[in-house]
């Protein structure tokens, strides 16, 4: 088993490949990065390494609808879209329309998709194609505040959400004709907490245990959204006011509008209601092949992590648990991951998604994660893997073209890395190297 790391700017963007016994590998898409990163680096590796092999994407995950994680997505399914047209008007002798060729590789075909839409999520119904107006609006109104905190918030949350609506409509039946969650009869992908084989599913020879989201935290997360909205209405409304949402052609009600807002502060590490409502929805999985495992956590909050883990019995007897990769959730923000988590899951290999936007990864969740395996007595895992040799990855470099903030940031995690080597030379890091657009982890 192997899982291929894509250089994908701030988002993720990973691979996950398992020979099926057949000469051929069965193939998991997580995430798409954002769209440059997607055509730059996505696209021809999935083209080379599984198209022109003969292999498919088995099942592509979307673990939430944030920006970062979707657009590359998206940028798939109109790739998906165009090479369609273009070879269905190119094997037909009577078509008389002149269709460009792609301008980018043909990608390979998607058997079925993971992906917990913004409708079906929100059950908005009827009022969809207002949210979807409104969105657009706002994206346009605050595309070039982008600089100030706040409007930076409120245009990533229009954008994801509005591209969630899209991804949805995209793989319909009279378009894509994708399956949709196909094990859930298209219904959301959760965890069932009553009965744990049907959270088990099977690609190839690949075990996929779904750890979350818990349809429980999804209702409770709705009624959090209500209690948020009554206790900010009066600044909600003056904050829409200022946007003139008033003038839209389809106005939406203030307990839709306000899904928008993120609610703007310090983050204090492991704080789990500092992390969005998408993120905390985030579609997590443990993937097991031939012995070898792989923690999938998308943007989700460790507590969540561990629950699911519990829940599906994949802890030991004290609750803690070794896998060969853990995907570091959040590009690793401090407000979903905390020091009791990093005790309790240990891995030999940490992969961190993120160049340096919001200062992820965050140094001092390096720094944790890095004390629980070398750290002082109450700081280290009791796990017994935990003197076991470790990796962290990177999905960037500081060498990159960055902006100026975010080689600031990703030229003090190697700093920070540098001396963690200097004090343990058995601890090992990697940057995704130059001019390259992806790495591998074998298993």
């Amino acid at each position: 088993m192997k899982l291929v790391i894509f250089r994908s700017s701030k988002g993720d963007a990973l691979l996950i490949s398992h020979t099926n016994g057949n000469g051929k590998n069965s193939n998991i898409l997580v995430d798409g990065g954002m769209s440059t990163s997607f055509k730059n680096s996505v696209a021809p590796y999935l083209n080379k390494e599984i198209k022109d092999k003969n292999e498919d994407i088995d099942l592509l995950c979307v673990s939430h609808i944030d920006d970062d994680h979707i657009v590359g997505v998206i940028k798939l399914m109109e790739l998906q879209a165009q090479w369609r047209v273009y070879d269905f008007h190119n094997g037909n002798p009577g078509s008389t329309a002149n269709i460009s060729k792609p301008k980018i590789v043909e990608p390979p075909v998607i058997k079925s998709i993971w992906h917990n839409s913004f409708s079906e999520a929100y059950d908005l119904g009827e009022s969809l194609p207002a949210v979807a107006n409104a969105l657009q609006n706002i994206q346009q109104m605050t595309a070039d505040f982008t600089h100030e905190d706040l409007m930076e918030r409120v245009n990533h949350k229009a954008t994801s959400i509005k591209n969630g609506i899209t991804l949805s409509q995209r793989i319909r039946p009279e378009q894509l004709n994708i399956p949709l969650n196909p094990e859930y009869n298209g219904k959301v992908v959760k965890c069932n907490q009553s009965t744990i084989k049907k959270n088990e599913h099977t690609i190839g020879d690949i075990n996929v245990s779904v750890i979350g989201p818990f349809s429980s935290d999804l209702t409770d997360l709705k009624k959090k959204w209500i209690a948020w909205e009554e206790a900010h209405s009066q600044e909600l409304e003056d904050f829409y006011a200022d946007l003139s949402l008033t003038a839209l052609n389809q106005p939406l009600t203030m307990a839709q509008l306000s899904q928008i807002l993120v609610n703007s502060g310090s983050v204090k590490l492991g704080v789990r209601d500092q992390v969005s409502i998408p993120n905390l929805a985030s579609i997590m999985f443990l993937i097991e092949a031939d012995g070898k495992t792989i923690l999938m956590t998308g943007d989700g909050h460790s507590d969540d992590i561990i629950k699911g883990l519990k829940k599906n019995k994949k802890l030991s007897g004290d609750n803690t648990k070794h896998v060969d990769v853990l995907k570091i959730q959040h590009h690793g923000a401090s407000a979903n991951i905390d020091e009791d988590f990093c005790k309790r899951i240990t891995a030999d290999h940490y992969v961190f998604c993120g160049n340096g936007t919001h200062t992820n990864p965050e140094i001092k969740v390096l720094e944790v994660i890095f004390n629980s395996r070398k750290g002082s007595s109450s700081e280290k895992s009791k796990n017994a893997e935990v003197d076991n040799p470790f990796t962290f990855w990177f999905s960037a470099n500081p060498g990159d073209k960055l902006t100026k903030h975010q080689k600031e940031h990703m030229t003090k995690v190697k700093e920070k890395m540098e001396g963690f080597k200097a004090s343990h030379p058995d601890f090992e890091f990697k940057f995704m190297p130059k001019n390259k657009h992806h790495q591998t982890i074998a298993l």
